[in-house]
């Protein structure tokens, strides 16, 4: 089962928000686990993803998103989640590491040229 967790700023910032979304997601999908958090608890959570004040959703674990998204950008998410897809706006790492290519052998060093010194320019 997805669990998604509505953190609530503790500014005060968009908690009835929070709570509107929770409540309206509880309603449109019923199959996933909802919990909002506000207060001490709150803080404490946000500190575990390294934000300050908040609003932020998290799911399944993961920080999806700070702030409070549009409900279609939620709920679309949300159906990834459910897929098991990545994140298109997360960077995906590369799927292989480019071997190592051994160093080229480098070319040696001419001598320098000596410079005419003052005694071979008089004669």
């Amino acid at each position: 089962m997805t669990e998604v967790i509505f953190v609530a700023s503790i500014q005060g910032h968009q908690v009835e928000r929070t709570r509107d979304f929770a409540e309206r997601l509880r309603k449109a999908r019923p199959d996933l686990a909802i919990s909002v958090v506000e207060g001490d608890a709150a803080e404490a959570l946000l500190g575990r993803y390294k934000l300050k004040f908040g609003p932020a959703i998290v799911v399944d674990g993961r920080l999806e998103y700070v702030g409070i998204p549009r409900w279609r950008y939620l709920q679309e998410r949300l159906a990834q989640v459910a897929q098991g897809l990545v994140n298109p706006r997360s960077a995906v790492p590369p799927e292989k590491a480019a071997p190592a290519r051994p160093a080229a052998a480098r070319p040696t060093a001419a001598a320098p040229k000596p410079t005419p010194s003052a005694a071979d320019a008089s004669e």
